[in-house]
């Protein structure tokens, strides 16, 4: 059973859990494949290509199941543009790396997932909580008289 604030959200820590189950899960499946393509392409070629993958998963997943949100057009959008960000960010992740020495394609890999991961849920968080607390203060500021027609 989940745990919920009392506007009917889960809860952080609830959120957390899903988060960390879902995007583990995904985390895990796209590092592989990131270490294992890294093997025989540049990495930064493997980092996008695993990242296109994941983010088609991340966007239909995690406004329902994470965050118990509805997954609207906007909120879709507002995922997409923030992992585009973090995209930007592992990317450089990935390149201040290689320049720095780093040739283990799969250090790089961990390395790049342990900076964009917590970025990640903080935007998620983010965005459908803005999203759900709207919605609340939009219904609860809605006269009761125009909520039973």
């Amino acid at each position: 059973m989940r745990s919920m604030t009392t506007d009917g959200r889960p809860s952080n820590s609830s959120a957390i859990f899903r988060f960390l189950v879902m995007g583990g899960s995904n985390t895990v499946i796209t590092l592989v494949l990131f270490a294992l393509l890294a093997r025989v392409m540049p990495p930064a070629v493997a980092y996008s290509m695993v990242f296109a993958v994941g983010l088609a998963c991340t966007t239909l997943l995690t406004g329902r199941f994470v965050f118990g949100a509805s997954n609207t057009r906007l909120s879709a959008g507002l995922l997409l543009g923030w992992y585009l960000v973090v995209y930007v960010v592992g990317l450089g992740v990935v390149q201040m790396l290689q320049v720095g020495g780093v040739a283990s394609p799969d250090l790089i890999a961990l390395l790049t997932v342990v900076v964009t991961a917590p970025l990640n849920f903080l935007g998620g968080r983010w965005i459908f909580r803005a999203r759900s607390s709207t919605s609340v203060k939009e219904r609860s500021s809605t006269p009761v008289k125009e909520l039973a027609s």
